[in-house]
């Protein structure tokens, strides 16, 4: 059982037997494969054309007056009085509703993919240093820290990792496959036309321009066909890892020792001791008292 907002969440726990993942029909044999560039101008530039690609809705900012209206209210109630826990829910039911808005368009964003293409090929995108905080230190001071906020809250609020999540099960289940491109293939810099790299190419230009055989393109729509052109010619790079599909359950830190993690950074470690086979029950916890003490 779950709370968010207002509403109250069962969930319930089915083991099944695992079932053969459906092969590719007809449709999406056709269609092919279909490059997916995320971006905050448009939440999906696909590789067929910017007018089949889906734009940003903006949850967050949509519902940022009334979001500011409630959180006024909430600053202005004293604590522990009935008027403040109102507020407070008010608060957590205005971010629920976006969160939910969220989620409802990633779904219909992410079926509509797996479901018409053989093969979905996106970024491996670091989202977690796309966010970090430009403020720096008191010696060393950020720059353009307000503008690099406004940024990080709208790459939050698009989604990115949870638009790749919902691919990763969602293409097993509709016969389809996902393909990760390498996060440091210049795909932006890239000629789509020739294959020229730019070796700048600065976020103001939205417009890609080559140098080299003067094709003119919008820039979110080259990187895309990139992406599709990398995935086409590595078909096998860096296989996308299913969680919660109709498949068995992935493996978790008790069993972690057997599974290679995504990037190939350190993996998950077993909290039971490590000298003798593992028991049945709750995990075995070390006894603090037996620690060395400080001296």
């Amino acid at each position: 059982m779950s709370r968010r907002g207002r509403r109250w969440y069962a969930s319930v726990l089915v083991k099944a037997p695992a079932i053969a993942s459906p092969l590719p029909n007809r449709t999406q044999r056709i269609a092919g494969t279909v490059g997916v560039d995320l971006g905050i101008a448009r939440l999906a530039t696909l590789s067929t054309g910017i007018e089949t690609s889906y734009p940003n809705p903006r949850h967050l900012a949509g519902a940022g007056r009334r979001l500011a209206r409630a959180q006024r209210a909430l600053s202005r109630t004293q604590k522990g009085s009935k008027r403040r826990a109102k507020a407070r829910a008010r608060v957590a039911e205005l971010h629920h509703l976006v969160a939910e808005r969220r989620a409802g368009t990633l779904h219909q964003i992410t079926k509509h993919l797996a479901v018409k293409f053989e093969t979905v090929a996106i970024e491996d995108l670091n989202v977690s240093g796309m966010t970090r905080s430009a403020r720096g230190t008191i010696d060393q001071p950020g720059r353009n820290v307000r503008q690099k906020s406004g940024l990080n809250r709208a790459i939050m609020d698009a989604g990115f990792g949870e638009f790749r999540r919902q691919l990763a099960y969602k293409t097993i289940w509709y016969g389809s496959r996902l393909a990760v491109v390498d996060r440091f293939y210049p795909s932006s810099k890239t000629c789509s036309t020739c294959g020229a790299v730019k070796p700048k190419l600065s976020l103001t230009e939205r417009t890609y321009r080559c140098d080299q055989c003067g094709a003119v393109i919008d820039r979110d729509q080259n990187a895309a066909i990139n992406i599709a052109t990398a995935a086409v010619a590595a078909p096998d790079a860096v296989p996308a890892v299913p969680v919660a599909g109709d498949r068995p359950e992935t493996l978790n830190a008790r069993r972690a020792h057997e599974r290679p993690t995504l990037t190939g950074g350190q993996r998950a470690l077993k909290r039971e001791d490590p000298e003798g086979p593992i028991q049945s029950g709750p995990p075995r916890r070390s006894n603090p008292a037996a620690l060395p003490q400080p001296v």
